[in-house]
């Protein structure tokens, strides 16, 4: 498991505040209306998120609680990223590259892309 265990149902109230930050439970509530999730789900993830101390929450007003995110999105996105390499395959990225790339038709750009990528790796002696 990743330093940060997001769910994929938590991931989504992350995004609403990594897209703005200080939201009531309301507006993550109307945010996320297309999920048809009720609001004492949502209540329920962004209290499981607060227990993780994954988002803080701003009790100056004690009737409207303003949430916002700790963690930055770019380290969650990481740690997901490691944890999915390490379960899925092995930890090796090669592998993960070369499965996907067997199963997709990859465009010139995005071999270009890819090469460009290891070359930034070898020249920073990764």
């Amino acid at each position: 498991m990743g330093k940060y265990n997001i769910s994929e149902s938590e991931w989504r109230i992350m995004e609403c505040l990594w897209n703005e930050s200080n939201l009531t439970l309301k507006q993550i509530v109307e945010k996320l209306h297309d999920t048809k999730w009720s609001y004492t789900t949502i209540r329920t993830m962004v209290k499981r998120l607060l227990d993780k101390r994954i988002i803080g929450a701003d009790k100056s007003q004690s009737s409207n609680f303003k949430y916002f995110s700790i963690v930055k999105e770019k380290d969650c996105k990481i740690e997901e990223a490691k944890s999915f390499l390490s379960r899925v395959f092995d930890g090796s990225l090669a592998i993960m590259i070369s499965t996907l790339a067997k199963q997709e038709e990859l465009t010139d750009k995005e071999i270009a892309e890819l090469k460009k990528i290891i070359d930034g790796m070898n020249e920073k002696g990764c």
